[in-house]
């Protein structure tokens, strides 16, 4: 796996972390010993479990584990679907979908998975069929790419989607025909949304527009804005951003960008973390009690640009360029 940089990181609650690179994924603990992979696990290497993993190491698009951590879920560039059970990481389900996805989350009760596609549809898999009878079943429908699918905590379940064009669809689960609310805001694409278990009355949304925002999901009111030019500027001023080369590929290598990467949950903070393109610092946000705001925000300097972040009990994990994690 260290022949490609990590480029998704997604953890659970029982303390796993899975590190995706490129085609290949590798499973660890809380302390970083690794338990099972895709890639070479060598003649000596202990316990690891060798997991099967895409065909023709095809690059894995998007990862996650269910909410009780006894699936973990990947879709990789071929269109294929792989969901493996944790406790010995067999694999439970693979299926080949009509088009390619770009999102994954199992539903609270892990029952199923939720997929988000370039089309804007989103479908529901079963997570203990075989494939042969059981058929992805549509659940909602946007008209642009979904870039980010989440589910709400709480006695109301929610399926929240997010889309290119600027917006985060709140809809009811299962019948997500019925949309709750809408949240409006964002200035361009919407690349995460984040929920958590000590505020089910709240979502944070982060955008290629440079900012983060706190949503109320029954109403779709939007509570506070992050504005991230003001937060991270001093990144660029003192040259530590990360920026592209001066080509005709790169149109925003001129510019000081600000685009949020990934939102998560820190539980046990009370807080949401939120990791940003091109700067080297992890962003921290505790909610107020209120549940209505966010108290004042901490930046937390890492080594280099980073790619993705996951949280675990008591902290937080980065994936950064090039190839390397760490743990605060």
């Amino acid at each position: 796996m260290a022949n490609y940089p990590v480029t998704i990181v997604e953890s659970c609650s029982q303390g796993l972390i899975a590190f995706v690179a490129e085609g290949d994924f590798t499973v660890t603990d809380a302390a970083g010993k690794a338990i099972a992979s895709t890639g070479d696990v060598g003649s000596d290497s202990g316990a690891i479990v060798k997991i099967e993993g895409p065909e023709g190491k095809e690059a894995i698009r998007a990862a996650c584990f269910s909410r009780n951590g006894a699936l973990f879920a990947i879709c990789t560039n071929d269109k294929a679907i792989r969901i493996y059970e944790t406790a010995g990481w067999s694999l439970k389900r693979k299926l080949v979908s009509e088009k390619r996805t770009n999102a994954l989350c199992f539903d609270p009760e892990s029952k199923h998975l939720v997929t988000g596609d370039k089309f804007g549809d989103c479908y529901r898999i079963s997570a203990d069929s075989d494939g042969g009878s059981d058929k992805p079943e549509i659940l909602l429908g946007h008209v642009s790419i979904l870039c980010s699918v989440g589910f709400s905590y709480g006695p109301k379940s929610y399926v929240l989607t997010c889309d290119r064009d600027e917006k985060l669809r709140v809809s009811k689960y299962p019948n997500a025909y019925n949309i709750q609310a809408f949240g409006l805001g964002h200035r361009e694409f919407v690349t995460s949304v984040a929920t958590a278990a000590f505020a089910p009355e709240i979502a944070v949304t982060g955008a290629g527009d440079g900012t983060v925002r706190l949503w109320r999901l029954e109403t779709g009111d939007l509570l506070q804005t992050i504005e991230l030019d003001s937060l991270m500027r001093k990144y660029y001023e003192s040259g530590k951003a990360r920026c592209g080369e001066s080509t005709r590929e790169d149109r925003t290598a001129a510019t000081q960008r600000y685009g949020v990467l990934r939102v998560r949950p820190l539980e046990s903070q009370r807080s949401f973390v939120a990791v940003v393109e091109r700067i080297p610092a992890v962003l921290v946000l505790p909610v107020g009690n209120d549940l209505a705001s966010f108290g004042e925000p901490v930046l937390v300097d890492i080594e280099a640009a980073p790619t993705d972040v996951a949280t675990i009990e008591d902290g937080f994990v980065v994936s950064f360029e090039p190839r390397a994690a760490v743990s605060q």
